[in-house]
């Protein structure tokens, strides 16, 4: 099935997110606790300074300096059977030469829930439900995962639900649906539009534990997609897409440290009001390992159909892969990351009347490396260098490289 079914990252900086994101265990914040430390809230504010090779993300290069600020508050409260994390961000980017073009607004939040009536692995119930609003400013990279943005504001709002029924300790089976919606504000004139969707799925999914680690999958899928843009004509285009998934694999039925899940099949897309077909073979992969306490190894990939961002009446596979790594040391309180990270956009089927030479397929490399370290439960300081290039096939005037380097203080509680 398709792989955001699963709600995987679908985009390679993925991983990123993963070896990044953790804190330093020693000295980590304990925010303010509620009913007998049931519900524990933390606020924090990020201060940082960004240098950019390439805002435009083109082949000439413009740089700028940015100034960041943002403050938010996580949240997690806990019962026997359940849990709710949420988050509450708002973020300014003030840029130095794009000011007028670039200094925007973005805010968010995000909540997931949880509930069980058995330990893991064991019969019984699991469901897990999650959803997540983000109003994103203009320039991000093209791996972000919340779409392009170059020069134009978007909003991005994804739900989706996951029930699971373990009916023996060896057999199970889970039920999933998703929703996802992309809107970009074209009010800039100095690009082109760019075209979001909305997205609905379903899936099944059936394992059986063959061995104490590991689990036989198979799993089926179905996606529909409307891509906004413009529609019907004496051409009678539809912009609305059919995707159907069949996979099978294995993962993870009980490990301490290993955690893994491989699936690979075969996908069909359905374009345009059957104006247009594509076949071919699809994957899901996510592993961590958990080498020792102090280092972890993460891996991330996928491949699924999409409508293109960039033309409107055409239909893109995106193929991706990455890798992590995060090391803890100083007494845990210097937490360093690497991580590298492909990405492979194919366009599959074009409006040859709407594409008007748009068709070009695109590869993005990235590497990215990060350091945290925690000064005490009130103060961490932060700082990556990322690297990312881009080339287009057949079309090298949009080919580009990027460098970015970020400095920053967070203030915790």
């Amino acid at each position: 099935m398709n792989s955001k079914m699963f709600s995987l990252a679908v985009v390679v900086s993925s991983v990123a997110s993963m070896a990044f994101a953790g804190e330093s265990v020693a000295d980590k914040p304990t925010g303010f606790r509620f009913f007998n430390n049931h519900l524990t809230i933390k606020p924090y504010v990020s201060l940082a300074y960004t240098y950019d090779s390439n805002v435009d993300t083109t082949k000439h290069a413009s740089d700028d300096s940015i100034f960041m600020v943002n403050p938010g508050v996580d949240f997690e409260w806990k019962g026997d059977r359940w849990s709710l994390v949420g988050t509450l961000w708002y973020r300014y980017n003030a840029y130095c030469d794009y000011s007028d073009e670039l200094g925007e607004n973005s805010y968010g939040e995000s909540l997931k829930y949880n509930w069980t009536t058995s330990k893991p692995g064991e019969k019984g119930w699991s469901l897990a439900l999650a959803e997540r609003y983000a109003y994103i400013s203009q320039n991000d990279s093209l791996t972000s995962g919340d779409g392009r943005g170059l020069w134009r504001d978007r909003e991005r709002f994804d739900a989706s639900a996951a029930l699971e029924r373990r009916f023996t300790e060896r057999w199970h089976s889970d039920l999933m649906g998703q929703y996802d919606w992309l809107d970009y504000k074209n009010d800039t004139g100095r690009y082109a539009p760019l075209y979001g969707w909305q997205e609905f799925s379903a899936g099944l999914e059936a394992g059986f534990a063959a061995s104490k680690w590991t689990d036989l999958l198979v799993a089926g899928g179905y996606s529909g997609y409307r891509q906004k843009g413009g529609s019907g004509g004496e051409r009678n285009y539809s912009n609305e897409s059919q995707v159907w998934t069949v996979m099978g694999g294995i993962g993870t039925h009980a490990t301490e440290k290993i955690q893994y899940r491989l699936l690979v099949g075969a996908s069909w897309l359905e374009y345009g009001g059957h104006r247009g077909a594509d076949s071919g073979w699809t994957y899901q992969l996510s592993g961590n390992w958990r080498v020792t306490r102090q280092v972890q190894l993460s891996l991330l990939g996928s491949s699924y159909y999409q409508p293109s961002e960039r033309t409107c009446g055409s239909a893109v596979k995106v193929s991706s892969l990455s890798a992590g790594v995060s090391y803890l040391t100083l007494g845990d309180k210097l937490n360093l990351n690497a991580n590298i990270a492909f990405r492979y956009e194919e366009n599959v089927y074009s409006d040859k009347y709407l594409a008007s030479g748009n068709d070009y397929d695109e590869e993005i490399l990235s590497a990215r490396l990060g350091a945290t370290y925690t000064i005490n439960r009130w103060m961490s300081l932060f700082a990556t260098l990322s690297w990312e290039e881009e080339w287009c096939e057949d079309h090298d005037d949009y080919d580009y490289d990027r460098f970015r380097g970020t400095v920053g203080v967070r203030f915790h509680y």
